[in-house]
């Protein structure tokens, strides 16, 4: 009787520990599907537009950036770098660009459309996907810091 009372209570104490976990992915957060007044591109469209020398703008931290990131891209940290006359360093008002962060659950890129869009900037490529599916698809990474005179 003592063994099975044993057991009842090692099989409730182990499904409590689950339960946390569980619940805590179902409340995970994603970033939304589409910005307003931007065109979302999956992966294989950012591929392309890569393929085409579109400027793809990471807003992820210097040391995000610097661990790896998009061959190519420029990076502009969203809590500092990101600003209009950065930007205007890198890309036209009416000339398509990239804005990516790390993929879904980041929610850097799209607040850094929002920013660019109030800007007036009117290519913005939202790819939502990010790093992460880039990565994951065995596209071109580069690491280390920009290049110099790249705010």
């Amino acid at each position: 009787m003592m063994l099975k009372s044993l057991r009842f209570l090692f099989l409730v104490a182990g499904l409590s520990l689950v339960q946390p976990l569980t619940a805590e992915e179902s409340t995970k957060w994603v970033s939304p599907e589409t910005v307003a007044g931007t065109e979302t591109v999956n992966l294989e469209q950012a591929k392309q537009l890569h393929a085409d020398g579109v400027v793809f703008i990471d807003v992820r931290s210097p040391r995000q950036y610097r661990k790896r990131h998009i061959d190519g891209a420029i990076n502009l940290y969203i809590k500092d770098r990101l600003t209009e006359e950065n930007l205007l360093k890198h890309v036209a008002k009416d000339k398509p660009f990239v804005i990516y962060c790390n993929g879904i659950s980041c929610s850097l890129s799209y607040r850094a459309a929002e920013k660019a869009l109030g800007w007036n900037f009117t290519q913005i490529k939202y790819f939502r996907e990010g790093i992460f599916a880039w990565r994951r698809d065995g596209n071109p990474l580069a690491y280390g810091d920009q290049p110099k005179g790249k705010s």
